[in-house]
């Protein structure tokens, strides 16, 4: 198959999956997840539910293909970040806030997300699937820029430190999906990134 050839059918499969992503959003919107099948969700996007199903297994994964292309817009937005704040711990900062407006704006397709992300954890243990996704290379990039301007330790790799951090903002998440109302959110993520920059130990 020529390299054109090869080029249009990811531009198609790429096209396919972002009709889907925009019919199903609206859907769960204005049905609500429950009320809304996948079978509705392919006849509204236009194609087989064969092919619905090809590119996405459940609803949970179009919620989650939704919100990793918001991280990959923020992942473009990087330089910027870097330069905007002045050390590590802003930048985490800045990052798990922007996060959470994202999860008080939408709050039933972030729960959505965070379950497929675990789900896939659960596959990942039993050696079935690969979870590193673009927001664990956005926080690697970050922390590893620390580590080089020192305000990271480097004796434990980027990805590692990482994926310390995306499970502490995983665990505030759904701590506050189950109470929303009267869950702090932005004050346990605050608490989270000065025990993860400061350690909880105290020095003697």
């Amino acid at each position: 198959m020529t390299r054109k050839a090869l080029s249009g059918r990811e531009s198609n499969k790429a096209n396919i999956q972002s009709r889907v992503v925009q019919c199903a959003l609206q859907l769960f919107r204005e049905k609500g997840v429950d009320a809304t099948t996948m079978e509705t969700v392919a006849e509204v996007a236009g194609i087989t539910k064969r092919t619905l199903y090809r590119y996405f297994p459940k609803k949970e994964a179009i919620a989650d293909a939704y919100w990793q292309e918001n991280v990959r817009e923020k992942v473009a937005m990087l330089p910027e970040l870097l330069q905007a704040y002045p050390d590590t711990r802003a930048r985490l900062m800045a990052i798990f806030l922007d996060a959470s407006a994202g999860l008080r704006a939408d709050p039933e397709i972030a729960r959505m997300h965070f379950s497929y992300q675990f789900q896939q954890l659960g596959r990942e243990l039993e050696g079935k699937a690969g979870l590193a996704n673009d927001f664990t290379a956005f926080l690697t990039a970050v922390i590893y820029k620390g580590q080089t301007s020192g305000d990271v330790r480097p004796d434990i790799p980027a990805e590692q430190l990482a994926w310390q951090v995306q499970l502490l903002f995983a665990g505030i998440c759904l701590t506050w999906f189950a109470n929303p109302d009267v869950y702090a959110l932005e004050a346990r993520l605050t608490e989270a990134i000065a025990c993860f920059m400061d350690g909880a130990g105290i020095a003697h």
